[in-house]
């Protein structure tokens, strides 16, 4: 089997993080414009990876009818940048003490 390929079980996670991105991660904003000019600066947009371009597929091919190419380009390149996020997230290292803000704790009435 070749080595570059995604095993099911590594395609499944990322399939199912990249549906859960938009509800775990914000969208980058936009650069602030530089002094003196009214427009923002753009930076050069990524080439996306082909896990964005699958995704993006699959929305065009859910909703063929209600997506113009730009929008299209737009949708792909916003997958892009949430599944960035998510591998940055991935990069931090937890060790077993760390905890959440807040921690659950289950509610036990008087016996």
């Amino acid at each position: 089997m070749d080595s570059s390929l995604l095993s099911r079980r590594a395609f499944a996670e990322r399939l199912a993080l990249a549906a859960a991105a938009p509800y775990l991660l914000l969208d980058v904003g936009t650069p602030a414009p530089a002094r003196g000019t009214s427009e923002p600066v753009q930076a050069p947009a990524p080439e996306p990876s082909p896990l964005a371009r699958a995704l993006a597929e699959g929305v065009r091919l859910r909703y063929p009818d209600r997506f113009t190419p730009d929008e299209l380009k737009t949708i792909t390149q916003t997958i892009e940048v949430r599944l960035r996020n998510a591998e940055r997230l991935y990069q931090i290292a937890l060790t077993n003490g760390d905890e959440p803000d807040c921690v659950f704790a289950v509610y036990r009435a008087p016996a």
